[in-house]
């Protein structure tokens, strides 16, 4: 093993973001825009609302250009209200200690993350954090964000390692699918007994990624 990637909110740090919140801003937007009404709904994951919309624009008959265009917004206003989150979010436990020690052992560490690049960058400086990392690739970094594998291929590469050579921690199934797409190893950061059933190696603690690795 060459590289650890780890994503962000509900992995390395406790999220303040209003996900219920946004994803009705955002569905509100997309109707206001031409999307069929009752067609989106805030339990889907964002990558399912911006992908069903533009689907449905498009039969709709709008223009490619249009589309991108409200695309575009959708992102802006995702970076608005995650910006707008910054000062409630906390460091999870351990998180200084694990990326320390991954360095040390000669580890390349990467972020993989629906954020926005200003939002990871700004809060990774906040907690003093952001010297570990050797690449970052946040949602308006790729055209495609996770859970597509395209997003992790693409850091991969910027790490310089394969894919059977890096491991992903997320704490959410689609972090789970967009690591078992691009071939990678994962494990399941839970501090919960929500994902029980999930056969998939789990771990409660972020340290917890060591007694793995040394195994």
């Amino acid at each position: 093993m060459k590289a650890v990637i780890f994503d962000l909110d509900g992995t390395l740090i406790n999220s303040a973001i209003p996900f219920k919140k946004m994803k009705r801003l955002v569905i509100r937007y997309l109707e206001d825009a031409g999307v069929t009404r009752g067609l989106l709904n805030d339990e889907m994951l964002n990558s399912e609302i911006t992908s069903l919309a533009a689907e449905d624009l498009k039969v709709r008959g709008f223009p490619e250009r249009y589309i991108k265009r409200v695309l575009n917004g959708v992102s802006d206003l995702m970076n608005r209200v995650e910006i707008e989150s910054l000062d409630a979010a906390s460091l999870i436990d351990g998180v200084p200690e694990i990326l320390r020690s991954l360095k040390e052992r000669g580890f390349r560490i990467g972020l993989l993350t629906r954020s926005c690049r200003e939002y990871a960058e700004k809060i990774l400086r906040r907690f003093n954090i952001r010297g570990y990392f050797d690449a970052i690739l946040a949602r308006d970094d790729v055209e495609y964000p996770k859970p597509n594998p395209t997003h992790a291929l693409e850091l991969l590469k910027l790490l310089n390692v394969s894919a059977r050579d890096a491991i992903f921690i997320g704490d959410h199934l689609s972090d789970m699918e967009c690591a078992v797409k691009s071939g990678m190893k994962f494990i399941l950061f839970r501090r919960d007994d929500h994902a029980e059933d999930v056969d998939v190696l789990k771990i409660r603690d972020i340290r917890d990624v060591l007694k793995f690795l040394d195994k």
